[in-house]
């Protein structure tokens, strides 16, 4: 994969613009201070003042350059970031279902095992008796696996249906 070189900085060129910018603002920095040092006993305003100019011209140029610095080194971050991502990304070739890896309670395990082992889908109610879990603690769980997008519940008539939307990696 070619990559350009201005927004990667991963040639030798980039590197010396780098270089180059930040000894250019030192030394503009150094003769701008040195000669407002020696300019200072001079009881001239006006020599005083052109050397004040001069000092915070190659502040301004400093700071300048650490801003295009920072610009280069965040674009590097951001390609870097990509080319994780990509590397990461599933490949289309595959046809296996993404495989979400959580950390899961007990219960919350008790309760995907059971789905897992039911082909994916039981009632509320058969969901209850399979884990021996009460009511109220089967309903609070279930919304926290819902809030973890693995498990979805449906409504139909009087009964929740329980439908186990992801595979969990044990």
């Amino acid at each position: 994969m070619k990559v350009d070189d201005t927004v990667v900085g991963a040639t030798g060129r980039g590197k010396l613009v780098d270089a180059l910018l930040v000894v250019i603002a030192v030394v503009a920095l150094s003769v701008a201070l040195w000669i407002w040092i020696a300019a200072a006993p001079i009881e001239r305003e006006v020599v005083f003042l052109a050397t004040t100019i001069a000092l915070v011209i190659a502040l301004v140029l400093v700071v300048n350059v650490v801003v295009l610095m920072m610009f280069r080194l965040q674009k590097r971050i951001s390609h870097l970031e990509g080319e994780i991502f990509q590397n990461d990304a599933p490949s289309q070739e595959s046809t296996e279902e993404l495989v979400i890896v959580v950390t899961l309670t007990n219960t919350e395990r008790r309760i995907i095992n059971r789905l897992e082992e039911s082909e994916g889908r039981l009632t509320q109610d058969e969901l209850r008796r399979a884990t021996g879990l009460s009511k109220s603690t089967l309903s609070v769980t279930l919304t926290t696996l819902e809030r973890k997008s693995l498990v979805e519940r449906e409504i139909s008539g009087r009964t929740k249906i329980v439908t186990l939307k992801r595979r969990v990696s044990r």
